[in-house]
């Protein structure tokens, strides 16, 4: 049945299993009298195979638009062989034809004919030249994006088998600057404890740059501060715990001896102001809401300068609760006193809405979820 679904014989269809068998030297299925079945590793790596098609399908859909027909789509998937999808994603990691060429040790024109082969298929631009350079044009990085993740199907479903290449990351997590670090620590401490030959990989940066590089598969999921409703359609958030913005000063700061606060009482004081984001907004809505200066001496979103000059001035800042509550901001203190007006924030997790997670991964949420309540209550 299988080899009717793929047209091809069935002597052919068991050739080709057996060498995936022998190229991963592992079973994938047992064969009786009755037919032939999937063993308990096969159908891991079937299922996750069967994702990494539909993820190919679905570029293609997106590519050519929802009204084309089932047909026409599996011709186009069944033409993006290896050398495709090898040139695609050479282009995709170096950024440029000659970068990607030498990547594979072929010449320019080598690299570029399969993918002009399916610019023909599919009717559309993929790749243009730009100041002597060939570069992918939009539809063909959207292509590349859904390849790339198409692939990590399969590097998931290695990992799955214990099959995975040595040294890959098995858990790349993006972390905002205003995430609780300890939380996230204390999560990875206990999840790797129980599993010492997992990998992670931690990448610090701002919402904007780790949103895109969680889309195209650089990392796998974001902890820190929910937007609600995430920017992008293909992505989902997971809220674990509130964590409210807060005006914070050092530890005997002469704000922090007053039951009560009063815009007087704040004009003495300076704010160092993000240069942008969330935080900006929300200090620039608290200093038109107290009629306060709007200008600044300093403007930094770097975090451990914010940190650095609130402990050793009469400086105030916007933060969040739980960032103040860990080890790494003790000497600061929260104004409790001052409110600070926001929409509700809530720190979590970000991931792509057709993210099937390893076992590992699935094992670090769920650790982390648990820190998570244990520090909440």
């Amino acid at each position: 049945m299988a080899a009717e679904a793929l047209r091809i014989s069935q002597p052919a269809m068991t050739y080709l299993i057996n060498q995936l068998e022998a190229d991963l030297g592992i079973r994938l299925v047992v064969r009786g009298t009755t037919g032939t079945a999937l063993t308990t590793i096969g159908d891991l790596f079937a299922k996750r195979t069967e994702r990494c098609l539909q993820k190919i399908a679905e570029a293609v859909e997106n590519l050519l638009g929802e009204g084309i027909s089932l047909r026409r789509r599996q011709a186009v998937v069944s033409r993006i062989g290896g050398t495709q999808y090898n040139a695609i994603l050479a282009l995709w990691h170096e950024g440029d034809g000659a970068s990607a060429s030498r990547s594979l040790g072929v010449s320019q024109q080598s690299l570029l004919r399969p993918i002009r082969e399916l610019e023909k298929l599919l009717s559309i631009k993929l790749v243009r030249s730009l100041g002597g350079r060939v570069l992918f044009t939009d539809a063909g990085r959207e292509l590349a994006r859904h390849l790339v993740l198409a692939g990590q199907e399969i590097g998931s479903a290695l990992e799955e088998i214990g099959r995975g290449p040595t040294g890959a990351r098995n858990l790349r997590i993006g972390a905002l600057v205003l995430s609780p670090r300890l939380i996230l620590t204390e999560a990875l401490d206990e999840a790797l404890r129980s599993t010492p030959r997992q990998t992670v990989e931690i990448v610090e940066g701002a919402y904007e740059d780790l949103v895109l590089r969680l889309r195209d598969g650089s990392i796998d999921v974001i902890f820190g501060a929910l937007r609600a409703p995430p920017p992008f359609s293909d992505l989902v958030e997971a809220p674990l715990q509130k964590d409210p913005y807060i005006v914070v000063c050092r530890r005997g700061h002469p704000l922090a001896r007053l039951k009560r606060i009063k815009a007087k009482d704040l004009e003495k004081f300076d704010f160092i102001f993000p240069t942008e984001g969330l935080r900006r907004e929300v200090l620039d809505a608290l200093v038109q809401r107290w009629k306060l200066s709007p200008l600044s001496q300093v403007y930094s979103n770097w975090l451990p300068t914010v940190v650095a000059m609130v402990r050793s001035s009469d400086r105030l800042a916007v933060l969040s609760r739980w960032h103040i509550e860990s080890d790494e901001s003790a000497d600061l203190q929260a104004l409790d006193t001052l409110p600070v007006p926001h929409a509700p924030r809530y720190v979590g997790l970000t991931s792509r809405a057709s993210w099937l997670p390893t076992p590992f991964q699935q094992h670090f949420m769920d650790v982390l979820t648990k820190v998570v309540r244990a520090r909440a209550s």
